[in-house]
């Protein structure tokens, strides 16, 4: 298999850097590197040569991955097969690399959740829930002229429709038909997903004290905010910050809104969950949290919400290659019984999983 990479002047760096790497590593062969800077100056990367596009014609390749985004690459592939400059199938993006160096270090691996992956990519591109949630949802977006904010009706465990709103001129809306949507709302939360917070005998129970830890939109804490006692929901974000008090607004009395990030110090921006929360004891606690890889520093500054209370966890740990140990030995030294979700994610938000190349669980159960 020959390679050619293709270089454009707006992309990261690191995914020309990575289509080289991992080509070597799969044991292909790096045609060159072909740049669409009209000023290239470079004549060579990584001992590899770089061509202007203009010589792209006398080059020999089987595969072209393009580092840029993929609407981008839209508008440019259809006037390369035009002059005759490769087929439609041969333009593969970085992500395409990954699936094939995944599936040649995973082809012996026991583990049946892996092989149904693999056997999935067979005939679908990599994502990072693969088979485990395959469709879509949309969730129609209106809007509130009384506080100038969007918002879509969500459904809670008791079945009562509540405003959840969004940010103002929030961009991830997707539109259609003249109308606006929010996609795959709870696609995490469906019963196949590895990202999965509850399950039939790990959930949110009446009464409960809810630490939420990740907030974003606050559909989590909004699902049990009827049946829950109190709420600290911890969302360091300013963009959220005035949709989440629009939300809750009508459970001020249970709904604490903490604006900082939580970690094992408290300061200017950050905050403990022990210090954060008033001294509790006994009670039943639902902890959720979703930190963007920084769930092991917060799990070490909640260790007397942990060891004084009865407390259920679930724990992202796919944001880093080692958050799982991590995570998984903070708890138990609390005295924490642990197992984990179903299935395995890919995550390749973090680069350093175009490094690892690796399969990750989603969640970590813990009760104590």
């Amino acid at each position: 298999m020959r390679i050619l990479i293709l270089r454009f002047p707006y992309a990261l760096k690191w995914i020309c850097e990575f289509a080289c790497s991992m080509t070597e590593r799969l044991g292909w062969d790096i045609a060159g590197v072909v740049s669409f800077d009209l000023n290239e100056k470079e004549t060579s990367y990584k001992n590899h040569p770089i061509y202007p596009l203009t010589e792209i014609k006398n080059l020999s390749w089987d595969v072209a991955i393009y580092g840029c985004e993929e609407k981008d690459f839209a508008e440019i592939r259809p006037r390369m097969i035009e002059l005759g400059i490769g087929k439609e199938e041969q333009f593969k993006n970085i992500l395409w690399l990954l699936k094939n160096f995944m599936t040649k270090k995973y082809e012996d691996f026991a583990d049946p959740a892996i092989q149904e992956t693999l056997e999935w990519w067979k005939t679908h591109e990599i994502s990072i829930f693969n088979q485990h949630v395959p469709h879509n949802t949309f969730d129609k977006v209106f809007f509130d002229d009384t506080c100038d904010l969007p918002y879509v009706n969500f459904q809670t465990v008791s079945g009562e429709l509540r405003r959840m709103y969004y940010p103002r001129n929030y961009k991830k809306f997707h539109a259609k038909n003249g109308e606006y949507f929010v996609k795959d709302l709870l696609t995490e939360q469906l019963p196949t997903s590895p990202h999965l917070y509850v399950t039939d005998k790990h959930h949110v129970n009446a009464g409960d004290i809810l630490i939420d830890a990740g907030v974003c939109e606050g559909n989590f804490a909004l699902k049990y905010v009827d049946i829950c006692s109190k709420m600290y929901l911890f969302e360091p974000d300013e963009v959220w910050q005035e949709p989440l008090r629009q939300t809750f607004k009508d459970y001020r009395d249970k709904v604490e809104i903490i604006p900082r990030s939580i970690s094992d110090v408290t300061d200017d921006k950050n905050i403990t969950i022990d210090d954060a929360l008033p001294e509790l004891r006994g009670e039943n606690i639902f902890l959720k949290m979703d930190v963007e890889g920084a769930e092991p520093r917060a799990l070490r500054g909640a260790k007397k919400i942990l060891t004084n209370n009865k407390v259920r966890a679930s724990v992202c740990t796919y944001h880093n290659a080692d958050d799982l140990i991590k995570v998984k030995s903070i708890l138990q030294s609390c005295g924490f019984k642990t197992s984990t979700s179903a299935g395995y994610m890919v995550f390749f938000y973090n680069l350093n999983t175009f490094n690892t190349a690796d399969f990750r669980k989603g969640i970590v159960y813990a009760e104590n």
